[in-house]
């Protein structure tokens, strides 16, 4: 399952805007530079967030765009939903009637329960979480969590104190599986 360009990087977008945008509004160049994304493609997700109600932005010398709602108030899934025009990943979830082979389809519902099992995971982090781990040192890419190598302890302190990081700021929970 692939989200759409503009889900992942609307969500990208509305993370700078909420890590940097905390004191004076975000210059969409800013933006771009960090990202590595074009500023004109930011610019039209950009209009989305805001016909979403999620960015505001103003015009001038002291300009930009800033988050037009608290971070802490806003999920990622909600932001997803909006960029992606809806919860489903296949277009049969939201209307059978639009689907020729709804009435004796055997893979609907599971094409419906993984679109609430990805959305219910997506829910559960807020971008005020997103930017605390962000300052925390997380880096989503690998799913690593930064750490200083002390000298004085010991391999066993260090790897104890990787898991207890791990532990404290998984997104996925993999640390299960160390």
């Amino acid at each position: 399952m692939r989200l759409l360009t503009n889900s992942r990087y609307g969500t990208r977008l509305l993370l700078d805007i909420a890590t940097h945008g905390q004191d004076k509004p975000v210059l969409m160049k800013e933006s771009s530079a960090r990202l590595g994304i074009s500023q004109k493609y930011l610019e039209k997700i950009a209009r989305q967030l805001r016909a979403g109600g999620y960015l505001k932005t103003r015009r001038g010398p002291s300009g930009g765009h800033r988050m037009a709602v608290d971070p802490s108030d806003v999920t990622v899934g909600e932001v997803v939903r909006h960029l992606e025009g809806g919860t489903d990943i296949v277009g049969c979830g939201e209307d059978a009637a639009t689907c020729c082979d709804a009435p004796g389809c055997l893979t609907r519902l599971l094409w419906k329960e993984a679109s609430v099992a990805m959305y219910s995971h997506l829910d559960k982090f807020t971008f005020a979480e997103l930017v605390s781990y962000a300052e925390k040192g997380v880096k989503f890419g690998d799913y690593c969590v930064r750490t200083v190598q002390r000298s004085g302890t010991t391999p066993m302190d260090d790897e104890q104190k990787r898991l207890n990081l791990l532990r404290e700021y998984s997104l996925t929970g993999l640390e299960d599986s160390f």
